[in-house]
């Protein structure tokens, strides 16, 4: 380094290492998420306790700040299987079935 200056030489101060530890944004909750939605599906195809778990990751997706459609129709999926499963409840206590007639049918 040339100092015919007399002048004291320039050392530039580095920046801080900046370490993000923290999940990106939007990561969060997001297997909650796909597992509602898949879920929510099963609890639609099954009319059984898949939709109230739809509905339970749903909400934990929800509540880790997860804003996607995944995690929102999960939760729908998950409240219209409860319904059909309810309904199917009540339908079979108004109309018991006979399953010796049944049984009967195909033997």
């Amino acid at each position: 380094m040339d100092n015919t200056n007399n002048e004291a030489p320039q050392y530039y101060e580095q920046p801080a290492p900046t370490w993000n530890n923290d999940a990106p944004s939007g990561e969060e909750g997001k297997t909650q998420a796909i597992w509602a939605l898949v879920t929510g599906i099963l609890g639609i195809i099954c009319c059984g306790p898949c939709a109230v778990a739809a509905i339970i990751l749903a909400v934990t997706a929800k509540n880790k700040g997860n804003k996607s459609a995944l995690a929102t129709v999960g939760l729908v999926l998950g409240i219209i299987g409860c319904v059909l499963w309810v309904i199917g409840i009540i339908y079979n206590i108004v109309n018991p079935v006979d399953y010796e007639e049944i049984i009967s049918q195909f033997s």
